[in-house]
C-alpha cells in the first residue's frame, strides 16, 4: 500500500492518516496526535464582553436602535461585512423604515457600524471589531490596525488609551 505523505513546514513529511512524521533522508517516524476539530454547523461570531457592557450602558441606543443593531448582527457575514436593506429591517422588526434609517445614523455616529460599499441601491455596512469579529483570528489583528475606533472612551483592552 503507498502512503501518501505531505510535507511539513520543516521538511519533514507527514503521513496524514496515521500523524507518522518521517525526517528527511532518515526514514524514521514519530506518532503525532491531531486532535479532532468539530465544525459548527451554525452562524457565530466572536463578540467581546466589555464592548457588549458599554453598548447596555449607552442610554441613547436602548430600544430601537439596540433592535437594529442585533439584526444586523444576525446578518453578519465574514470580516464583518453585513449586506440588508432598510427595508427588510423594518419588515422584519415591524418597525418603520424611517426609524430603521434613524437608528442606523446613530450606530455610523457612534462608530460601532461603519458604511461599506454601495451594493446596487443599498449601502453595506461593517461592524467595528471592537464590538464583534466573525473570520479568522489573523484577520482579526489585521484589522485592529485599520483607523475605526469607538467614538466613546471605553474600557476596552483592545483600544490604546491614547488612541481614542
Amino acid at each position: 500500500m503507498k502512503r501518501e505523505l505531505k510535507q511539513m513546514p520543516d521538511g519533514s513529511m507527514c503521513d496524514p492518516t496515521t500523524g507518522e512524521v518521517f525526517e528527511v533522508g532518515r526514514g524514521e517516524g514519530t506518532f503525532v496526535y491531531i486532535p479532532f476539530r468539530q465544525k459548527l454547523s451554525e452562524d457565530w461570531f466572536m463578540a467581546f464582553n466589555l464592548a457588549f457592557e458599554d453598548l447596555a450602558k449607552d442610554k441613547e441606543l436602548w430600544g430601537q436602535p439596540t433592535a437594529v443593531l442585533h439584526y444586523l448582527m444576525s446578518k453578519l457575514s465574514f470580516e464583518n461585512y453585513i449586506a440588508v436593506e432598510q427595508m427588510e429591517i423594518a419588515r422584519a422588526l415591524d418597525i418603520e423604515k424611517t426609524r430603521v434609517s434613524e437608528a442606523i445614523r446613530k450606530l455610523l455616529e457612534k462608530k460601532i457600524i461603519e458604511r461599506g460599499p454601495r451594493l446596487g441601491k443599498t449601502w453595506s455596512y461593517k461592524l467595528n471589531h471592537y464590538y464583534g469579529w466573525r473570520g479568522s483570528v489573523v484577520n482579526l489583528q489585521q484589522a485592529r490596525n485599520v483607523e475605526l475606533k469607538p467614538k466613546r472612551k471605553s474600557k476596552l483592552s483592545l483600544v490604546p488609551e491614547n488612541k481614542i
